[in-house]
């Protein structure tokens, strides 16, 4: 029985009892009569209400049974789903990570300024040129270390940097770049011109070809364009480009390896990419008086000292 057909019962029962006593009290036996009436009249109303809230909740019941049968023998595929946040929806914690980025970067970019006095227009830093973190690291370990000779993969903002790193600080230091494509030998050539420190550095002309390590098909820069160097102390490896073949970058080590300087230091760009951090990877048997480092820069890098 539920708790309202309780409730009904018993103040059925007070009617029954209380009110053929209460009217007996004022008037006698008449008024013990007029009580009487008076609660089988209630009775009677009272027991329809009964009847009908019973009817009722019985009806209640029989819903709710066939509601939980339902949803019990509802299909999986009806089941409510987890909400899910829809693609490319911004969250706060990738907000909060492209703020530190873009904070990082401005810093970076702030510290190499400072460090170099670049006064005309260089490409934009990050995209195909070296990230700004990269140049800073560079910067500073040319005017850290002072190397007689830097030899680079590649030209472009890079080697405009240490040259004018070079001059600022007055370090004596033969800086040459290889560079396979003739156009953008001209542009770093053109840029070092521009800022005014053309003797400082060294783009030399280097075409792809084919090396003298055994079992190495990927094509490099020309040996002969290396074949003068010597001692050199800060080395940095940024070519070829990862569209020219598999390991495109491996025969920096290999050829100038005998070339390096007692104290030496190799910048390694890129390593963020499989590829090239297989490469210095391969290099470990080569250089065992190295110390590798990795370096959490924008494109990942790699360190690898001798000192």
């Amino acid at each position: 029985m539920s708790a309202r057909l309780r409730l009904v019962a018993a103040a059925l029962a007070v009617v029954l009892v209380a009110v053929p006593i209460v009217f007996g009290l004022v008037d006698g036996t008449t008024g013990t009569l007029v009580g009487l009436a008076f609660s089988m009249l209630a009775v009677l109303v009272t027991g329809s209400a009964y009847a009908v809230l019973k009817l009722v909740d019985r009806h209640i019941a029989q819903a709710e049974r066939r509601l939980r049968k339902e949803i019990r023998m509802r299909p999986k595929a009806q089941q409510p789903k987890p909400v899910k946040l829809p693609k490319g929806l911004v969250t706060v914690a990738h907000l909060k990570k492209e703020r530190d980025f873009h904070a990082k970067r401005t810093q970076d970019i702030v510290n190499l300024f400072s460090m170099v006095p670049i006064t005309s227009g260089i490409p934009p830093l990050g995209l195909w040129t070296a990230s700004a973190d990269l140049l800073v690291e560079l910067v500073d370990r040319l005017v850290t270390e002072r190397p007689a000779t830097v030899v680079e993969g590649g030209s472009g903002v890079s080697t405009v940097v240490m040259a004018l790193a070079a001059k600022e600080h007055g370090i004596p230091v033969k800086i040459v770049a290889l560079e396979a494509q003739p156009v953008w030998a001209e542009h770093t050539r053109a840029m070092l011109a521009r800022h005014g420190v053309a003797e400082y550095a060294e783009v030399r002309l280097a075409p792809l070809a084919r090396t003298s390590i055994a079992e190495h098909e990927t094509p490099w820069y020309d040996e002969g364009a290396i074949a003068d160097l010597s001692g050199i102390g800060l080395l940095l490896v940024d070519g070829p480009p990862e569209g020219t073949g598999e390991r495109a970058r491996y025969p920096m080590v290999p050829l100038l390896k005998d070339k390096l300087a007692d104290r030496c230091t190799i910048l390694v760009d890129d390593t963020g990419r499989p590829s090239d951090a297989d490469v210095v990877e391969r290099w470990k048997p080569l250089l065992p008086d190295f110390d590798f480092e990795v370096l959490h820069l924008d494109k990942g890098a790699a360190l690898l000292t001798r000192k």
